[in-house]
């Protein structure tokens, strides 16, 4: 009698009002941040017949999501700006993880009158602050949580799932990996054989295309070495963001650990899981607060659900034989449920301290909170204003470097798009991806004329002021050429007074070309 039951409306409606809520919050939060320019840059580049590069003529793969690359490119070809199909991939593929996930429940839950992991999922904050962003965190959550469950019931779209996955970003491969090994201890040999081939001509354009398997962004942000200590501020940053979520960290890792002793064919499954746990650890997660756990965390919060379901099945069937965790579960059942929801509703900013905010806490930042929606409009750039500069920019003037279109673009702040600069030594670790050193001969070597912030210490540059949407900006004269500037200067958004004045004071010839870096 039991199976025989099925959801009441009740589940269904209210399923799809928290549908409804999620898109209304992964909407009202839409953003996107600096580094989603870097893969815009090589979008419009390869639309536009110049390869996938950053700067022409030059094969450095800056970008960490080839195939999200490729599909903002494909939205030239429609007239979809990348700032706004970013925006609508990743809200839909947000709203697709909530519906894998609504359907699992919807299998598991018979009888139930009111969901509970889609409300749980729907409540959760930084599932809608990355459904958007401008990078592939969405679609990567999709493929991996997809492929997840797929991998559960031993369907074959899971390596096609898991090889686009891989494609999406390189952590991918660690579940294709997994997942194949699985396979082949199955004796179906044939098939992760097939993908293992796709993923190595993968490789093997990598290779070709950029004499390099792995990508740069692997040098800049992932090559200095294992970072633990940093990963565990990760961790303990999310752990501030949702206090109550170790609660179903708990609850998860008792469903791990049953099935990992009594289940024999989800242990590779759960060991992916956590390898990727311990990759997080080991490269001190990132810098941008809770973005790497975000792939997972649907996941572990569905193995915490089938904890609870099963114990809620147990209380049923087995009343007089319950373990030690159901006879728990009976007693404190409507605690444990209110609990689940309330742990990803109730969210704690961990920058914001008696009223004031921290810039970061050990390197960690929120950078929605930061950027907001500035970074979604289209207007007010001068654009190609730099056609004839080459220029050196750090991370968070990315937009400036698509809009304003340099002939040459330096990001010196990791080396992103240098594959020189990506694989400098790191005296001293940091916050993850800013601890390139930057010095005079970095510059010298690529024959920088502005820097868009000078970041080298006890070196005094002239400046020239550009005004972006009505907010005055200095950027820094390294060296000068008389033809390149003056046409720069003339533009209404331009004024280079203070670099005019220092030629004057010094009397210097401003008609003749000028090398500031030994000022």
């Amino acid at each position: 009698m039991l199976f025989s039951k099925r959801n009441l409306p009740s589940f269904y409606i209210f399923s799809f009002i928290f549908f409804v809520f999620g898109f209304y919050q992964a909407y009202k939060w839409k953003w996107i941040c600096d580094d989603a320019y870097i893969s815009f840059v090589y979008a419009r580049n390869f639309y536009e017949g110049s390869g996938l590069v950053f700067n022409l003529g030059e094969r450095v793969e800056g970008y960490t999501n080839f195939l999200w690359t490729l599909f903002l490119s494909s939205g030239f070809a429609i007239g979809i700006k990348p700032q706004h199909l970013s925006i609508g991939a990743g809200i839909f593929f947000y709203l697709s993880t909530l519906f894998v996930f609504f359907w699992e429940e919807n299998r598991i839950s018979l009888g139930k009158i009111y969901p509970l992991l889609v409300v749980h999922l729907a409540l959760f904050f930084h599932l809608y602050i990355f459904a958007t962003s401008g990078l592939e965190t969405s679609v990567f959550t999709f493929f991996i949580c997809f492929g997840l469950l797929l991998w559960e019931k031993q369907s074959w779209f899971l390596l096609p799932v898991f090889f686009l996955s891989a494609l999406v970003r390189p952590e991918g491969a660690l579940f294709l990996f997994v997942a194949s090994l699985d396979l082949i201890f199955r004796k179906q040999d044939w098939k992760p054989f097939v993908f293992g081939i796709l993923f190595l001509c993968f490789l093997g354009f990598r290779y070709f295309y950029y004499q390099d398997i792995l990508p740069n962004t692997f040098y800049a942000k992932g090559n200095k070495g294992a970072y633990f200590l940093q990963g565990a501020y990760y961790f303990l940053y999310f752990a501030q963001s949702y206090p109550i979520y170790l609660l179903v960290l708990l609850i998860a890792g008792i469903q791990i650990y049953q099935s990992l002793r009594y289940k024999k064919e989800f242990r590779f499954l759960l060991a992916s899981v956590l390898l990727y746990i311990l990759y997080v650890f080991y490269v001190g997660g990132d810098f941008m607060g809770n973005r790497f756990w975000i792939p997972i965390l649907p996941y572990l919060s569905y193995l915490a659900f089938v904890q609870i379901s099963e114990w809620d099945l147990n209380s049923q069937i087995e009343s007089n034989q319950s373990s030690l965790f159901t006879s728990l579960y009976i007693k404190n059942r409507l605690l444990v449920s209110f609990f689940f929801i309330l742990s990803t509703a109730v969210y704690t900013d961990p920058l914001k301290i008696k009223g004031t905010r921290i810039p970061d806490w050990h390197g960690i930042v929120e950078e929605r909170m930061f950027y907001e929606n500035h970074l979604i409009r289209t207007e007010g750039y001068d654009v190609d204003a730099l056609a004839d500069s080459r220029v050196a920019f750090f991370g968070a003037q990315a937009h400036f470097i698509y809009y304003l279109r340099p002939a040459f673009a330096f990001e010196a702040e990791s080396g992103l798009t240098d594959r020189e600069f990506a694989k400098k030594k790191v005296e001293t670790r940091g916050r993850i991806g800013h601890e390139g050193e930057l010095t005079k001969k970095d510059l010298v070597d690529r024959k920088i004329d502005i820097l868009l912030d000078n970041r080298l210490h006890g070196v005094k540059l002239p400046h020239i002021q550009y005004t972006w949407r009505g907010v005055p900006i200095r950027f820094y004269v390294w060296n000068y050429d008389p033809i390149k500037f003056k046409r720069l200067c003339v533009r209404s958004d331009w004024n280079c007074d203070d670099l005019f004045v220092t030629f004057q004071s010094n009397h210097w010839d401003s008609n003749q070309p000028m090398f500031f870096g030994n000022q």
